[in-house]
């Protein structure tokens, strides 16, 4: 069998986790317990962290020495982030996983020397605004536009399901530069400061408890240095953000099987010579192969990236699985719990610390969060089955 776990790659893990241990105790359970609540962008405590991090140079793994990074692979990279997401602390996701390698990739000189040490020092947080209120993840509809007037754009519109809005330093917007025909050919895409005159911003609760926002964008004037690429060609960019953030999916269905294995355990399930134990092992035998499926799934994508390309299919069937074997695991635990199943995270009296329940209450995000799970079945089929359209 084929492995790119190597001894160097054993090694950095064997590091990274002596480095981890080190840290301020009371830094970790802060942030652990701010990230257990609301993992999707860091806040007050996990920048604190991000910018530890920084400072005694582990952020920024697989980026290139020349941007402040230690020059290692996609797959030193990946085991940074399973490592970091197996200690429910937050690894930079959005920020320095997506917009940062998108930058080097599709930015200009001056965006990568503006942008990117202030990434990799953890002082820098993006939000992305893709989706609006009319158009959902087809993003060839958006209407948020964005005009021309001599050196700036004036930008006008709303955009929605904004996670971590509140608490970004900037925004990757995108908007409508050309004519709504164009579709997909009439896209540009911007940086943005989140506190730009007319941006005003309003918090959304989901069902699951995770905080987003919507962001309205009223005569907001970009620079046109901050369009990222040509006018109208930003959909290149958009994709390319989309794959690197479709291939960070891979490490939360199995700390939700460890809660379900932790509980089922405590309360004897497991155990004794029953059809009912036989039952129940077999189908955590079963969570637990598609857990690490779901794994080797995101270290494919790790080997492409590391090979210097940007996985598309793949990225599309890592999101795809992951959503779906989060949902399967918490509904396996669920139906074992049963009544008291409907007990919320926060109570002392919730089973599982309410980790089920809360994921199964987020379930539908994970459906089109990223882009639905229908469009990913589109990429899968087109690029890389090579069916038609």
């Amino acid at each position: 069998m084929k492995t790119v776990i190597g001894p160097t790659q054993r090694q950095f893990l064997a590091d990274l986790r002596s480095y981890l241990d080190g840290l301020d105790p009371e830094l970790v359970a802060a942030t652990r317990a701010e990230n257990i609540e609301d993992p999707m962008q860091p806040r007050e405590n996990g920048r604190r962290f991000l910018r530890r991090l920084a400072a005694d140079g582990w952020l920024g793994v697989s980026w290139p020495t020349e941007y402040g990074g230690q020059g290692r692979t996609e797959i030193e990279h990946w085991l940074f982030a399973e490592e970091l997401y197996s200690r429910r602390l937050p690894n930079g996701l959005l920020t320095l996983n997506v917009i940062g390698p998108t930058l080097m990739l599709m930015g200009s000189e001056a965006q990568k020397a503006d942008y990117l040490p202030r990434i990799i020092n953890g002082d820098q947080v993006f939000a992305i605004g893709y989706s609006e209120p009319d158009a959902g993840s087809d993003l060839a509809s958006l209407r948020t536009r964005a005009v021309r007037d001599g050196d700036e754009y004036v930008v006008n519109g709303q955009k929605i399901w904004t996670t971590g809005g509140d608490v970004a330093t900037h925004y990757w917007l995108a908007a409508r530069t050309g004519r709504p025909e164009d579709k997909h050919r009439g896209v540009s895409l911007f940086i943005v400061p989140m506190d730009a005159p007319g941006i005003s911003i309003t918090p959304i609760i989901t069902q699951g408890g995770e905080r987003t926002t919507s962001v309205f964008l009223d005569d907001v004037r970009i620079p046109a240095s901050q369009r990222i690429g040509e006018e109208n060609e930003g959909w290149a960019a958009i994709v390319c953000a989309l794959n690197f953030e479709r291939m960070f999916f891979h490490n939360e269905p199995r700390w939700e099987l460890e809660q379900l294995a932790g509980w089922a355990d405590a309360q004897g399930l497991l155990e004794g010579e029953t059809p009912q134990a036989y039952a129940l092992q077999e189908r955590m035998g079963e969570h637990a192969v598609d857990v690490e499926i779901c794994r080797l799934f995101a270290l494919r994508g790790a080997g492409m990236l590391a090979a210097g390309q940007v996985p598309r299919a793949e990225a599309s069937a890592n999101k795809i699985w992951w959503g779906e074997l989060r949902q399967r695991i918490c509904n396996t635990g669920l139906d074992l719990v049963g009544e008291d199943g409907t007990i919320a995270t926060g109570s002392p009296y919730a089973p599982a610390g309410g980790h089920l329940e809360h994921g199964l209450q987020s379930s539908p995000v994970w459906r089109f969060g990223g882009g639905t799970n229908e469009i990913q079945l589109d990429i899968i089929a087109n690029h890389g089955l090579g069916m038609p359209r």
